[in-house]
């Protein structure tokens, strides 16, 4: 095998690893707010909506899921045409 489609294995498998870590991200924030949900129920209130401080203004955990979910989507989209390229 050559040193070049050796480079191209480790590569895709990285960005497969890339795409499982953010996976992991998007499922533990989903649960982090499922968890804070439930604290507001229990304090039968309503849930404000999900968001941290960024800087001086504030990062929805929707746009951050979004976000997450494109690049994944990307990675995916690139691991799949550079295995079909490699064949």
């Amino acid at each position: 095998m050559s040193d070049r489609r050796r480079q191209q294995r480790r590569e895709i498998r990285l960005q497969q690893r890339e795409s499982a870590w953010l996976q992991k991200a998007l499922f533990a924030l989903g649960k982090a707010e499922e968890t804070r949900e439930k604290l507001a129920d229990t304090r039968e209130e309503e849930a404000e909506p999900y968001s941290i401080a960024l800087g001086s203004g504030e990062l929805s955990m929707e746009d951050l899921e979004e976000a997450l979910q494109t690049r994944i989507t990307e990675l995916m989209e690139t691991v799949r045409e550079r295995r079909r390229t490699l064949g």
